[in-house]
């Protein structure tokens, strides 16, 4: 696979390169790896991109991770809330008609 575009933004978003950057493999570390030594006056541009992506990746998992945290609480209180519920109406007199 020959790379022609050189900025971040075509690395960023070469599906390649976020292979080989977030789940590296044998091929893909093959190709970015023989990548750099042809192209070696894009080590900085090819770094840049490398770290913007991996920031991207820590950022959504922190948001994925707050999310989730939101959805557990709202899950635990909606559970409580329930519980309360339940527990009122067991002990509310039963009026017999």
């Amino acid at each position: 696979m020959e790379v022609f575009k050189y900025s971040v933004k075509d690395l960023l978003l070469d599906e390649s390169f976020q292979r080989w950057v977030l789940n590296p493999d044998e091929d893909g570390q093959s190709i970015w790896e023989s990548w750099q030594h042809q192209h070696p006056e894009h080590f900085e541009l090819l770094e840049e991109a490398r770290t913007i992506l991996l920031l991207l990746r820590d950022r959504v998992e922190e948001e994925i991770d707050t999310d989730e945290h939101e959805v557990w609480n709202r899950l635990e209180q909606s559970l409580d809330e329930d519980e309360e519920k339940t527990l009122s109406c067991l002990t509310q007199p039963v009026h017999k008609s």
